[in-house]
């Protein structure tokens, strides 16, 4: 039994499919099965049965979970022994929102990839839950969201604070408030009131997010109810539709650097932001406190708060993890 014994018996266990593993594996599904066939005669137990169709055995069941725990030692050993010896090969497994990822990995990326041109990047994308679950079994290192992270024993870096903005069609405020729309504009600029918006359609991301959680205690504490007509589970969805005149969406402001060609997309809307200390949310670095962080994962996440400080116009110094 071999380390890659172990990789091709949990991309089956996976795939249940043989021929979308071996796909993915770049191999043969021939070659794959032999090598299926061969870790059983080692173990002296079958893995998988295979009709009507494949699934895993009782002991099959039993390697996955202790396959992926090797396997994550193993990488874990390889990081150690990168940083010891400054080689530092490897991957690298970030977790981050789909919109958040969009506002910062061009400009991240580009940089991480030149200081460590041999370490392997692998992004996961999804909402705050899926993030949390990501991490808490070890598929992934670090994760890039909105505090606060419901996991225990996770360490988090600070990176930046954001306050919400609602995106507000500018037709909205021109057809509500009429002659005093100007008025409204500069006095919402630096806070609205959300009770003006009552009878106004929203489009907000789903539950599940850490920012539709906030929102939604937001409402609730100004006892007001929206006019929903629009759920997405993408914020560049939200601000599309807001951007179109359908309604009107609240997000961080860090997610308006998502539109694309911004400059255009906010002429047609007002950004009015939410004052209410509730609605300041903390963007962090989050990693396990009991897995070795590696110091290209470590660099990451400082590369991350020295980007989100450059558009953000913040300063400081730059926590690394501890």
């Amino acid at each position: 039994m071999n380390f890659l014994h172990l990789k091709y018996f949990l991309m089956v266990a996976e795939e249940l499919n043989i021929t979308r593993a071996a796909e993915r594996l770049y191999i043969s599904q021939q070659s794959l099965s032999n090598h299926i066939s061969n870790l059983e005669r080692e173990l002296n137990v079958k893995l998988f049965t295979r009709s009507p169709k494949l699934s895993l055995t009782y002991a099959g069941d039993q390697l996955v979970q202790t396959a992926t725990q090797i396997l994550d030692l193993h990488s874990q050993f390889l990081n150690k022994v990168g940083d010891i010896n400054r080689h530092y090969l490897g991957v690298l497994r970030v977790g981050i929102s789909h919109t958040c990822g969009l506002a910062l990995l061009p400009e991240i990326l580009p940089r991480f990839q030149e200081e460590f041109p041999m370490v392997e990047f692998s992004l996961f994308e999804g909402n705050s839950a899926q993030l949390e679950d990501e991490l808490s079994h070890g598929r992934l290192d670090l994760i890039i969201c909105f505090q606060p992270i419901m996991l225990e024993d996770v360490r988090t870096v600070p990176l930046t604070e954001q306050r919400l903005m609602m995106v507000v069609p500018r037709n909205f405020t021109d057809q509500h408030f009429g002659e005093r729309a100007e008025a409204v504009r500069a006095q919402f600029a630096q806070g609205a009131d959300i009770d003006e918006f009552q009878q106004m359609p929203f489009v907000l991301i789903k539950r599940g997010n850490r920012t539709r959680s906030i929102v939604d205690q937001y409402f609730s504490r100004y006892y007001f109810k929206p006019k929903l007509i629009l759920e997405t589970e993408n914020t560049v969805t939200t601000l599309a539709m807001a951007s179109a005149g359908v309604g009107i969406t609240i997000c961080p402001e860090l997610f308006l650097r998502a539109i694309p060609t911004a400059s255009a997309a906010t002429k047609g809307v007002d950004l009015f932001p939410l004052t209410d200390p509730s609605t300041f949310s903390q963007l962090v670095a989050g990693y396990r406190a009991d897995r070795y962080l590696s110091h290209f994962g470590e660099r990451f996440i400082v590369m991350a708060r020295e980007a989100l400080q450059n558009a953000c116009g913040a300063e400081g110094s730059v926590p690394a993890p501890v």
